[in-house]
């Protein structure tokens, strides 16, 4: 019976997602508020485009989960499709906004400022390819490898966020954004492991929260090495130079 009942709750988890994902709204909201959400009006264009369809992105999963919940599948199937156009605008002003990074001043030391370039071109190739397995899963009809890879999706913006609000409620703990980035990550894998954790109670650990916490063990233990190496700094500058 024990057993019966913790399988029914991790499905129910799965199949009404929607409070998770507006909790990771409401985190990543709170940490841009300061910086960005309170200050639209004098943010760069790239930056306006890249934090609100960011945003926008976060708060989809929201949308789509609540109408499936109503059973509004025409809808929400309308709006995945509509809404391949606004992942392309996310990937291609993170892009941007990374370039601006590096030619420009984020408030971070130089070595961090690195180690943010590293992660942000590796968790915009990683948010790429978790939404358009989404979309084949779905195409596929298995909607539990598409809500996980959705759930992935917005995991990765996730992570940003944590570093601003990290700095916002333990400013001695985390003076800096070098501090900071290692609290995210940290907090990113705490995540990751409580819903492989969720999905092994209800029975079946699927491949997607595996493979993400995975990729922020491997950045945790690799990204001070690589983004402190000449070759990637080299390679980090000319990337910031494309098309300037």
């Amino acid at each position: 019976m024990a057993g019966t009942r913790a399988t029914g709750q991790g499905q129910r988890g799965i199949r009404q997602p929607w409070p998770w994902f507006a909790l990771a709204l409401a985190l990543t909201g709170f940490g841009f508020w300061p910086s960005f959400l309170s200050n639209l009006g004098n943010a760069p264009i790239h930056l306006l485009v890249h934090g609100l369809s960011a945003t926008l992105w976060m708060a989809l999963p929201v949308l789509q989960a609540l109408l499936i919940l109503r059973r509004h599948r025409g809808l929400h199937r309308q709006i995945g499709y509509a809404s391949l156009l606004l992942a392309g605008i996310v990937i291609f002003s993170g892009l941007r906004v990374v370039q601006t990074m590096v030619i420009g001043d984020d408030g971070a030391d130089l070595p961090t400022l690195y180690k943010f370039v590293l992660l942000d071109l590796t968790g915009i190739a990683l948010f790429a390819a978790f939404v358009g397995l989404a979309i084949l899963a779905a195409r596929r009809r298995d909607i539990g490898l598409h809500l996980r890879l959705m759930a992935c999706s917005t995991i990765i913006p996730l992570e940003a966020a944590n570093e601003r609000t990290a700095m916002i409620l333990f400013p001695d703990l985390v003076p800096s954004f070098g501090v900071a980035l290692y609290f995210s990550l940290v907090s990113v894998e705490i995540v990751c492991a409580g819903l492989i954790a969720a999905e092994w109670r209800s029975g079946r650990v699927r491949w997607p929260f595996p493979l993400l916490l995975g990729y922020y063990l491997v950045m945790h233990a690799l990204v001070t090495p690589i983004a402190m190496s000449p070759q990637f700094r080299a390679l980090a500058d000319a990337y910031a130079r494309l098309g300037g």
